[in-house]
């Protein structure tokens, strides 16, 4: 009888599949540091560090929760696998990822586009709070300039700039996270987004014309609110697209630091982008004059019309204000009264129109310098020609 019951059983051990692969089994092979294989002429390695990778956020899962085309493997595989499928567990961060410009779509054919893989790593996934992280804030613009500050990947993707990291390193925020490392300042995915990135043209991209304010206003509240309420503010909710947005001033990537000579000496030229007539004639002014020899302190653009809190004149509450304007310029002029007020600092000489006694006695001294030099000048030709007179004579 139990001859009976040992021969089936005999055979069902037989029959019975061989375990699967565990990690351990991988390891056998692929803690060998010298594991390599060749794809498309290109020897790349297979060696993982297992310490690595215990450490590591899927330091509990096994190979095969990733590779999954090796659920059934026994013992060796075949050389090369499928590609593993992070949107099987982070479906929502894939279908993010879906809409945008990294899209696995595009990736597949433009093989040097980022995957998950580019950005998180492979065997050595931190969380994003890890320091070690390479998504850690401090380690973001190190991991997106892998393809943002290469020069050799711009050249074969016309829509990526390369000189970015460079701009942004020079920056407020660069600085700020770089040399100093607060890493509540602004990095490339608090702007642009995670994994949910857009092109800036498209309306629904965080810093496209229309949203970019509301991004700054993330972390600046309080200058957003105020832009807001002023005449830019007032321009930019009625659709307004030359309505100026923070980068207008401020800039996209270099974002420099408003109390900075560097900053101070340039405000002129970043107003005039939308005013170039206001521009024009205040550089005519003392102010102007002295601010274009890199005189930081003279007075520019914000020191009379405000920074983010612009008013048109007719408003009372702007700095322009007939009643302001007194105030506004003790600012810098403690003695001011009204009559110093009745300064013009965009009074323009060519227009008889709206300046007459500003052009007039602008026409007059012209004729009176041109008229001087032109006498002055003809009676020194005479002299001299009377000199040479004389002195033949003398000769003779």
């Amino acid at each position: 009888m139990r001859q009976i019951l040992f021969i089936p059983l005999i055979f069902l051990l037989i029959a019975s599949p061989a375990a699967a692969l565990t990690t351990s089994d991988c390891f056998d092979c692929h803690s060998d540091e010298d594991l390599t294989k060749t794809v498309a002429g290109t020897e790349m390695s297979l060696y993982v560090d297992e310490n690595v990778f215990n450490q590591s956020i899927h330091g509990d899962m096994d190979c095969t929760d990733c590779h999954e085309d090796l659920m059934d493997a026994e013992d060796e595989h075949e050389e090369s696998l499928e590609a593993v499928q992070c949107g099987n567990c982070h479906d929502d961060f894939m279908e993010a990822m879906e809409q945008g410009v990294h899209s696995p779509d595009v990736a597949r054919v433009k093989t040097d586009l980022p995957t998950c893989a580019s950005c998180h790593g492979k065997h050595d996934i931190l969380p994003a709070d890890n320091v070690r992280s390479s998504i850690y804030d401090l380690k973001v613009p190190n991991t997106c300039c892998q393809c943002h500050g290469s020069e050799d990947v711009a050249s074969r993707h016309p829509g990526i700039e390369f000189d970015v990291c460079s701009e942004y390193e020079a920056g407020m925020h660069g600085i700020v996270l770089i040399k100093s490392g607060v890493i509540f300042s602004a990095v490339c995915n608090d702007c642009h987004g995670s994994h949910d990135i857009l092109s800036a043209q498209d309306p629904s991209s965080r810093v496209s014309h229309n949203n970019v304010n509301n991004t700054c206003g993330t972390c600046h509240a309080g200058i957003v609110e105020t832009y807001n309420s002023s005449i830019h503010g007032k321009l930019f909710r009625e659709g307004t697209g030359e309505a100026p947005t923070c980068p207008s001033c401020h800039g996209n990537h270099r974002v420099d630091r408003a109390m900075d000579d560097e900053f101070l000496v340039s405000v002129t030229d970043r107003c005039s982008g939308c005013h170039p007539e206001e521009a024009d004639t205040f550089r005519d002014t003392y102010h102007g004059q002295v601010t274009g020899m890199g005189y930081a302190q003279a007075a520019q653009c914000p020191n009379c019309h405000g920074a983010h809190d612009i008013l048109p004149r007719e408003d009372p509450s702007s700095k322009i204000h007939p009643a302001n304007l007194v105030e506004t310029c003790r600012a810098c002029h403690p003695g001011a009264g009204t009559n110093f007020t009745m300064y013009m600092p965009h009074a323009d000489y060519h227009d008889a129109s709206r300046y007459p006694y500003l052009y007039y006695l602008y026409l007059a001294m012209v004729i009176l310098l041109s008229g001087v030099f032109t006498f002055f000048g003809i009676h020194t030709l005479l002299w001299f020609l009377r000199a040479q007179k004389e002195e033949k004579s003398k000769r003779a």
